[in-house]
């Protein structure tokens, strides 16, 4: 448990280091920074105690796309200011460095192998960002601030 902890605190620090390269606006920096610590905490907890690997991936996107979703409407700033930063943490980078060394080494099938898994990665990010997305509006109109 003390490492799913660990794991988020560092997840906290990237993204909010990674937000501030964003040029985001410094009230908004601890809520990106936020939800990308709690959304790689779910997806370390679910993937390495559970194995549900790429659904890990999933739940923790969404999981961002919900806390942005809501918090955007409750502070009047565009959605993607808050997912692009926490999103960070969930990208496949090991598995590009992985694809293009085995690329570089002719190892085709490995090559082919980590390639299907970053576009599985990224695509259940997409699709579960979208997911939120596609929602009515309705349902968000209760964390609505009033002007």
């Amino acid at each position: 448990m003390n490492t799913v902890i660990i794991e988020g605190a560092m997840a906290f620090m990237a993204c909010l280091f990674f937000a501030i390269v964003y040029n985001t606006p410094k009230r908004e920096l601890i809520f990106c920074a936020l939800f990308g610590g709690l959304a790689y905490g779910l997806y370390y907890y679910l993937g390495h105690f559970f194995g549900y690997g790429v659904m890990a991936n999933f739940c923790g996107a969404l999981l961002i796309a919900v806390l942005a979703r809501i918090t955007s409407e409750h502070r009047q700033i565009p959605i993607m200011v808050y997912v692009l930063p926490a999103v960070f943490p969930l990208s496949p980078g090991g598995n590009m460095y992985r694809a293009g060394y085995a690329l570089i080494k002719s190892d085709i099938f490995t090559f082919i192998e980590q390639s299907v898994i970053c576009i599985k990665i990224v695509g259940v990010c997409v699709i579960a960002i979208l997911l939120v997305l596609s929602l009515p509006e309705f349902i968000f109109i209760p964390f609505r601030r009033e002007k």
